[in-house]
This record gives structure tokens, C-alpha cells and sequence, in this order.
């Protein structure tokens, strides 16, 4: 018995020295989260302007471009839940913030990490930031701690041959912003059919199940702001018109009807870009996200749109209730925002 236990140490001693020397290496390895967390570290006391949300503002949000120092803290398929987590983290060391960005999208209060298709992202945000997973079943998974787990052991190996030279997120710049490089105005096909398939997958993941999760997180958020005089803005990025046709009424007029609350009980400003004339074919790299191109002008007009002078109330728009985007009003009606 002794001698099989000796034979089974010998096996499994390599194995494992392997395993140590990966999970060091990967440590090294930048990520998104681990890149936007040392790159906001790094500026810290000069942002301004802070950016949440998931890949429509990471992708549509060109933060070096704003006109005061400004970071894209978005990431794909980052719900309120981590949005709200990270924020708690960060905003201490921000002292010059003024105002924050957050991005309600079609799916924003519907969805959550763990009922995803991207569901090892939760993991990275435990690793790198340190929040737990929002279903407390998820806590006892080794992608909790292992770097390995997380990405694969085949990217890990990969990473192994470059000497752990490599970068998981090459293409997150010092502003966070994710640059999706169309240098020859090449984009994905616009067409409702291609749209098909992107709007099936969300509807996948969305559910009403989520919502109540999704508003206390975003609450929260708002609690958070107020309680330091940092501006909140709600903002819907834009999208192609194929995928505004495929739009489900029960969800868009469900985030309406939230948003109008949101901004009576918390003073809170919305604009909506959904529909957005000025921006083109050229200026998409699918039917939801912006190309680099797009996010770069896109930039410009929002940040015309946040210094705007805001319009005052009148007897039919209450106070509250009235985007300042220059294209599109908060519906009164129940259509979607």
C-alpha cells in the first residue's frame, strides 16, 4: 500500500508543479477586468466622468474622447449586479467625480450573470475585484480562485508559450474603452435576419425573474451617487433599426414605465440615443454595437447632449420626465425607451 501511495505522490507531483507554475503565470496575464481595474487605479484622481454597463457602452463609449478626464468601467455582459459591486469599490478613490453614466439597454433589467450564456465571466469579477458571485450556490466553484478553471487550460498552455507575455484584452485602452476596429468600414450584415440571431440569444437569457435583482442593484447605484452629489445619467446607447423591430413590447415598455419612476423618485436624468439619426451604416459593427468609428462620434454627441442646458418642466412634460438627448424623448405613452 505504501509503495502505490509513493507511485501516486511521483504521478501527481509533476501534474501539479504544472498546475502551480500555470496559476502563476495566468496571475500575470492581464484581462478585462484586471486592465480596467489598474487603468482606473492609475488616473483615479483626475476621472470625472465614469461609464458602467455592458459591451454597448464598453464597445459605443469612446471615453478618451470626452472633453474632461473621463473612464469606461463596462465590460461584456456586466449585469447592475457588478456595475453596482464595482462602483462601491471604486468611488472612494475617485475624488473629482461628477457625474456617472448608466446605460439601460433593451435586456439591462432582465438578465443576470449566473442565468447567462457568458456565466464564467461572474467567476473573473470574484478573482479580480473581489465580488461574489450573486447566487450563493456559485461560491463553491474552483473558478472562484483558479486562473486555470477560469480560461481553459488550453489558453493557459497558450499563455505558457508566450512566457505569460500576452494580454487577454489587447484591445482595452488606457480610457477602458474597447476600440472594434472597422478600418474598412467593414460591418456584420445590418439585415432583420442577421439581427435574428442576436436578438434570439438575449431573449434567451432574458426573464422577468431577474428584474428585482436588476432594480435593487440599480437603486442602489442611484443611493450611491446621491449620497456623494455625483450626478447619475441614464442612458439608452443606439442600435440599428433591425433590432429595435425585433424588440419585445412587454420588456421595452416594463423599462420605460421603470424609468419614469426612477427619475421622478430619484431627480435623475435619461437619454435615450436608441434612435439616432446622425449615426450610419458605417458607424455599426452589428446591429447593436458600435464600431470604433461610430463609438468615437457617438461619444461627441452624448457629451453635447449631457452639457446641454437642461429644458424646464412644463404643464405636459412634469418635472422629471424629459430627456435632453436631441433626438429622442422619454415616451409618455409606454413605448419603449
Amino acid at each position: 500500500m505504501l509503495r502505490l501511495w509513493v507511485r501516486l505522490a511521483v504521478f501527481a507531483l509533476p501534474l501539479l508543479l504544472g498546475w502551480g507554475v500555470l496559476e502563476w503565470g495566468m496571475r500575470r496575464v492581464p484581462n478585462s477586468n484586471s486592465e480596467k481595474r489598474d487603468r482606473l487605479a492609475a488616473m483615479a484622481g483626475d476621472v470625472e466622468t465614469l461609464v458602467l454597463g455592458s459591451s454597448e457602452a464598453y464597445y459605443g463609449i469612446a471615453a478618451g474622447e470626452f472633453s474632461s478626464p473621463a473612464f469606461n468601467l463596462a465590460n461584456n455582459s456586466q449585469t447592475l449586479y457588478y456595475d453596482d459591486q464595482i462602483l462601491a469599490r471604486v468611488l472612494p478613490s475617485l475624488p473629482k467625480l461628477r457625474r456617472v453614466l448608466i446605460p439601460i439597454s433593451y435586456f439591462t433589467l432582465y438578465y443576470q450573470l449566473y442565468d447567462h450564456d457568458e456565466d464564467w465571466r461572474q467567476y473573473g469579477y470574484a478573482q479580480e475585484w473581489g465580488i461574489p458571485p450573486a447566487r450563493s450556490a456559485d461560491r463553491w466553484d474552483l473558478r472562484m480562485w483558479s486562473r486555470v478553471a477560469l480560461y481553459a487550460p488550453r489558453v493557459a498552455l497558450a499563455a505558457a508559450r508566450a512566457r505569460f507575455r500576452t494580454n487577454l484584452a489587447p484591445e482595452t485602452d488606457a480610457h477602458g474603452w474597447y476600440e472594434v476596429r472597422d478600418d474598412l468600414k467593414v460591418t456584420w450584415d445590418l439585415s432583420a435576419a442577421w439581427c435574428a440571431e442576436p436578438l434570439a440569444r438575449h431573449h434567451s437569457w432574458m426573464k422577468l425573474v431577474h428584474e428585482p435583482l436588476a432594480l435593487a442593484s440599480l437603486e442602489d447605484i442611484l443611493r450611491q451617487l446621491r449620497s456623494r452629489n455625483v450626478e447619475a445619467v441614464l442612458i439608452t446607447t443606439p442600435v440599428w433599426p433591425t433590432y429595435e423591430a425585433g424588440m419585445r413590447p412587454t420588456y421595452a415598455e416594463r423599462t420605460a414605465t421603470t424609468i419614469r419612476r426612477l427619475q421622478r423618485e430619484y431627480g435623475v436624468r435619461y437619454l435615450s440615443f436608441r434612435h439616432e439619426p446622425r449615426l450610419h451604416e458605417e458607424d455599426f459593427h452589428d446591429c447593436g454595437h458600435l464600431n470604433a468609428r461610430g463609438a468615437r462620434r457617438f461619444t461627441h454627441m452624448l457629451e453635447a447632449a449631457l452639457d446641454a442646458p437642461q429644458p424646464l418642466p412644463t404643464a405636459s412634460t412634469p418635472e422629471g420626465l424629459e430627456t435632453t438627448s436631441s433626438s429622442v424623448r422619454v415616451p409618455v405613452s409606454g413605448a419603449a425607451p
